[in-house]
């Protein structure tokens, strides 16, 4: 890996992290270990009577869902530890996995599972991100967890050709339980969002996040993301009370979406803070300045990283 993909990897992890990791509750803390026995990988907290929010060893999240028949993980994070054995201490019901989008982060643990959906846009994106390479460079954000790895602690490469096609519009039924898929593309083609019916809750993930990340090349411009994040509110309004996401704390304000929309408009005009940010060369924006805790400045919600040449596309 050339040392300015390297740099973007530890970039994104950090900004899309952002602030609140170290004030994850650990409500169950069973330790699931690597070689090193210093190395926490998994931490999880019950935050809905049947979901739990599971924290990697460097801070993504992952949901698991139980239903009366089987359990949905939402996200396999970077491949790293046996996630596997961690979701099988909590749960002794089938698993199904389902995959918001085929990034480094959230994707690469899914070898593991015999079950997986993902969105089949996201195919080529996914054997991309998932290499061990790719992998190596995202944990380099945290040099004292990445120097206490070995090779062992890695999952295989995964291949997407065997997962079932995710797409809006389908519902998993997890037995009295069921989740509701809808297409957020825009963070990437084949992003999705997930609505927790019965708990009338509703997974952003990536798709709209703290930091919503629109300046990859596998990002759509902010017109079009603008576009699929306004339907999804139209489809969605009434049916949800709380909103997740993938990064953070994980909890977003309820009218998360209408605020991110705000956002877009700002910038469409131009009156936006356009914070320079350069990756691999290219030229991106952040839309709103923010101070050395990853919070606006100006106090508001939402921001997004995107690219100034791609706003009409």
């Amino acid at each position: 890996m050339d040392i300015t993909r390297r740099n973007f990897l530890k970039t994104a992890g950090i900004l899309a992290t952002g602030v609140g990791l170290l004030n994850f509750k650990d409500i169950a803390n069973q330790k699931v270990l690597a070689a090193q026995d210093s190395v926490v990988m998994f931490r999880s907290a019950k935050i809905d009577k049947n979901i739990t929010r599971i924290k990697n060893c460097v801070g993504d999240l992952m949901y698991l869902v139980e239903g009366k028949d089987r359990v949905a993980l939402i996200d396999t994070g970077i491949g790293v530890g046996d996630l596997k054995a961690y979701v099988q201490n909590l749960t002794d019901k089938p698993i199904t996995v389902i995959l918001t989008h085929g990034h480094v982060d959230h994707a690469s643990g899914s070898a593991q599972f015999d079950e997986v959906y993902m969105n089949a846009k996201d195919n080529a994106l996914f054997r991309e991100h998932t290499a061990i390479e790719n992998r190596k460079g995202y944990i380099g954000m945290n040099p004292e967890l990445a120097s206490s790895l070995t090779d062992s602690d890695f999952q295989p490469i995964d291949n997407p050709d065997r997962f079932k096609n995710l797409q809006g519009g389908m519902t998993i039924d997890l037995g009295d339980v069921h989740l509701d898929i809808y297409d957020i593309a825009g963070h990437t083609q084949g992003m999705i969002a997930i609505l927790f019916r019965e708990n009338k809750a509703l997974l952003t993930g990536d798709g709209a996040n703290m930091f919503t990340f629109l300046f990859l090349p596998e990002s759509l411009g902010l017109t079009s993301y603008e576009k699929n994040l306004r339907h999804l509110r139209e489809v969605t309004t009434g049916k949800f009370d709380k909103i997740y996401c993938s990064h953070g704390g994980g909890d977003l304000t309820v009218d998360y979406m209408d605020r991110l929309l705000e956002d877009v408009e700002i910038i469409f005009a131009g009156k936006d803070d356009k914070v320079p940010f350069n990756f691999m060369g290219n030229e991106a924006a952040i839309a709103f300045e923010i101070d050395r805790g990853y919070n606006r400045v100006d106090a508001g919600i939402g921001n997004i990283v995107y690219d100034p040449a791609r706003i009409l596309e």
